[in-house]
């Protein structure tokens, strides 16, 4: 199953989902809106004090396909001044391989969510990526197109809203 509402579930906050709850991990104020996976975490710090919604997007978005690249996590963060979305994979060492699984989601969602877009990747080890292309493309194509960012950290990794 490959979710297509999620325009109208960041757009509506009454929307019912048809996928029973799968995809919604929750949708509130919370001050530390955090999602976790194999020992690695990363906390969104909600400094602005903003409804989140963290979506599981492997597993709950899309499920049950096999041949589908997908992050793990979605936040869409209710900014009314700069709406944003960050894309998550929480990842072992292979990050060309966490690049392209985001890069993909971006590409399936990234038009119907119409804000901000960021993407983070935490990893068990960060190898020097500075002149790999996978990761300078997708940073500017992030900023070109999305007005965003990409940022790739170690085992965990805590964040300010404010300081996207």
């Amino acid at each position: 199953m490959i979710c297509d509402k999620l325009s109208d579930c960041c757009s509506n906050g009454s929307f019912a989902c048809t996928n029973k709850g799968n995809c919604v991990v929750y949708r509130d104020c919370r001050s530390n809106a955090t999602c976790a996976e194999k020992g690695k975490r990363y906390n969104l710090i909600n400094d602005g004090g903003y409804t989140i919604s963290l979506f599981h997007v492997d597993g709950g978005m899309i499920s049950g396909v096999q041949d589908v690249q997908k992050c793990d996590f979605l936040y869409v963060v209710f900014d009314s001044e700069c709406p944003t979305a960050i894309f998550v994979e929480l990842k072992g060492t292979d990050i060309r391989h966490a690049i392209q699984q985001i890069k993909e989601t971006i590409d399936r969602y990234g038009t119907a969510l119409q804000r901000r877009i960021c993407a983070r990747i935490v990893c068990s080890t960060v190898p020097r990526l500075y002149n790999d292309p996978s990761v300078s493309k997708l940073r500017k194509e992030l900023m070109k197109h999305y007005n965003g960012n990409l940022k790739i950290s170690e085992k965990n990794m805590d964040e300010k809203y404010s300081e996207l």
